[in-house]
């Protein structure tokens, strides 16, 4: 397998970098940006989120498997970088719903045609 180059990984490391900037935010502007527009509940805002991410990994050509993992990490990285952000807090179900949609996202890309 032939090392892709590095800008094969700009879309995955752009969105994360989204994922983390927003994860930074406190509490408090979560909650107006959601009195301006409704967002839905918590866990399909991961799910939804980690799916993308999950999809643009997917296009990298490695196994799934290390792709899951390696998102997975990054979802429980995202996690715990919450700890920083005033008035946020980690939760082990944020990253359960991160995961789902990690796996979701890779089979979506990867699903057999």
């Amino acid at each position: 397998m032939e090392k892709p180059p590095w800008k094969n990984f700009l879309p995955c490391a752009a969105f994360y970098a989204l994922i983390l900037s927003v994860s930074a935010l406190p509490a408090t502007r979560i909650q107006k940006i959601d009195s301006f527009v409704h967002l839905p509940n918590d866990k399909v805002v991961h799910l939804g989120v980690y799916t993308v991410f999950g999809f643009l990994l997917g296009a990298l050509p490695y196994p799934s498997v290390a792709l899951g993992m390696t998102g997975s990490l990054l979802g429980a990285l995202d996690e715990q970088s919450q700890r920083l952000a005033p008035g946020r807090e980690v939760s082990f179900r944020d990253w359960i719903a991160d995961v789902l949609g990690i796996s979701l996202g890779l089979a979506l890309r990867r699903r057999r045609r």
